[in-house]
Order: structure tokens, then sequence, then C-alpha cells
């Protein structure tokens, strides 16, 4: 099955951090997506967050358009 995503590997998304009240950036590393009925789409991704690299999922919704930055 080919589900259609808004990001690509290699494309660069921004979300905002609950955890220190920023907006941070990274290169997508992996799509993962699965989900019954609809899909679950998430971006896995590496960045510096509190001090720390980190790899984070960054769920599609989570991700600001760059048109809003």
């Amino acid at each position: 099955m080919n589900i259609e995503t808004k990001y690509k590997v290699g494309d660069i998304i921004y979300w905002f951090c609950d955890l220190d009240n920023k907006i941070h950036h990274a290169e997508v590393l992996f799509v993962n997506y699965a989900g019954a009925g609809y899909p679950d789409i998430n971006y896995e991704v590496e960045t510096v967050c509190c001090g720390e690299k980190k790899t984070l999922f960054i769920d599609e919704y989570d991700i600001i358009d760059t048109d809003y930055l």
C-alpha cells in the first residue's frame, strides 16, 4: 500500500517543542505510517533539544507549515 505523505526523506520540517518552548527544525530521516481506517503518519528526525542530541518522531499534524514561520 502506498500512502501519500506531505513530506519525504530529506525534507526539512519545523515543529514547536513543549519541552523548551522553541521551534525546532530537522531533516526527515524516515517516514513512518500505520493505522487502521486512517493513516497515522510521523517523521523520524534527529535534533538537539534541551542540550541533548535526540531522535524524535514528529506527528504530521504537529508540523508547522513554512508559510506560517
